[in-house]
Formats: structure tokens, C-alpha cells, sequence
């Protein structure tokens, strides 16, 4: 075997393994095509380059035939190639979707990167107490009436950037916020059982297709 086919071989088995990874992940946790507004094809793309660095171009420059130490470098390659990888899907899992927050205006989807710890642990729900891996939990959050609350999360917002979807202690049952999201929400054309409602995430922003009488998701649509 020559370089060039070492190369290619290993090429086609990084190739392989990232879009693996990539289809794992838009089953698991990117459902209604969240995927559109997670970043999630510029850190798929950021790993593919890096493996490809990382992997087949260390390949295609040591490959030689009959070379001593040969085994050993290519050993050396594979342990630094895993290592990115590695490295890759702990950014991967750190920015993951964990909730799928609806409102009485609009949805915002968390990533676990923006939960704190000690927030998280004050959730009403135990359901909602940890981050999960199958996908975002749907809850619903609504603005406080009582002003001493709204000044409290003010104080939160200006100390620590976590806006109320933020805040795992803020959420309750989505049901309790269908109605006034359906009564914010905007018609779609040729759909009668759909309504619109606006989404957002840290790293794009959508209008979310739902359930004209439920309010369910059912699917994210890039305008």
C-alpha cells in the first residue's frame, strides 16, 4: 500500500466516523430540525477539519512503506487523532440541547453550557434537576406579575447574564403556557392546524411550526 491509498483509507474511516457522530446527534438530541439554529454544522465541520488534520494529512506525510518505526508513528497518529476526537465530543456534549423553554411570545432553546449547576438543583421538577441526553425537555416559563420577583430576576439577569430561560427554578408544565403562547402566535398560510411562534438560541433564530389547539411543537422552519 502507497501513501495515497493509506491516505484514502483513512480518510474514508474519519469521514466515516464524524458523520456517525453527526447522525447520532441530529436523532438524539435535535428533533422538529433544531439543528438549524444549534450551531450544530459549524462544530460538526470544525471536528471534520481538525480530524482530517489530525489523522489522514499525519498519514499521507509519514506513510512510507518498509519505514522503521513505522507501526509506531502510525500508533502516535491514532492516539492524537483520538485525543482531538476526544476533545470534540466533550464540546459536542457541552452543547447540547437540554431545554426546549416555551412563553407566552416565543421558545428559547438552552444549551447545557448555559445551566449553572446550583440553578439547576432549584427546578420544582426532579425530572428537571439534571441535564439530560435524549433530547430537550419541553417546559414552559411565564414573566412574574409581582414586581418584587421581577426586580429579583432583574438582579439575577445583571449579576450573571441567565435571562428567565435560563433559570431552571422558573419553569413549569408547558401546558400552563399554550394558552397565551396560541394567543400570541401567528397564522400560516395553507396550514390551519399550525400556528408560528417565534424561537431563538444563542446561535441562530427559527419560527417553531406547532399544534394550532395543543401548542406542541412540530417543526422549525428558517424563514
Amino acid at each position: 500500500m502507497n501513501r495515497w491509498k493509506a491516505f484514502s483509507l483513512h480518510w474514508l474511516l474519519s469521514l466515516a466516523l464524524i458523520t456517525s457522530i453527526a447522525i447520532a446527534a441530529l436523532l438524539v438530541w435535535y428533533p422538529y430540525g433544531l439543528y438549524r439554529i444549534s450551531g450544530l454544522s459549524r462544530l460538526m465541520a470544525v471536528m471534520l477539519v481538525i480530524d482530517v488534520t489530525a489523522g489522514p494529512l499525519m498519514t499521507l506525510l509519514i506513510y512510507k512503506p518498509g519505514k522503521w518505526g513505522l507501526r509506531f508513528d502510525l500508533t502516535v497518529i491514532a492516539l492524537v487523532q483520538a485525543a482531538f476526537l476526544g476533545y470534540g465530543l466533550h464540546t459536542l456534549w457541552l452543547a447540547r440541547p437540554v431545554f426546549l423553554v416555551g412563553s407566552d411570545v416565543r421558545f428559547d432553546l438552552v444549551f447545557a453550557g448555559e445551566i449553572d449547576a446550583t440553578e439547576l438543583a432549584k427546578a420544582k421538577h426532579p425530572e428537571w434537576r439534571y441535564l439530560g441526553w435524549r433530547g430537550p425537555a419541553l417546559v414552559g416559563v411565564l414573566p412574574p406579575t409581582d414586581k418584587n420577583e421581577r426586580r429579583a430576576l432583574l438582579d439575577v439577569y445583571m449579576k450573571t447574564g441567565r435571562d428567565l430561560e435560563q433559570l431552571p427554578s422558573q419553569y413549569r408544565p408547558f401546558q400552563d403556557v399554550v394558552p397565551a403562547m396560541l394567543r400570541n402566535a401567528q397564522p400560516v398560510a395553507g396550514k390551519a392546524d399550525l400556528v408560528g411562534v417565534p424561537i431563538f438560541s444563542r446561535n441562530g433564530e427559527g419560527t417553531m411550526l406547532v399544534d394550532a389547539q395543543t401548542g406542541l411543537p412540530r417543526k422549525l422552519i428558517i424563514p
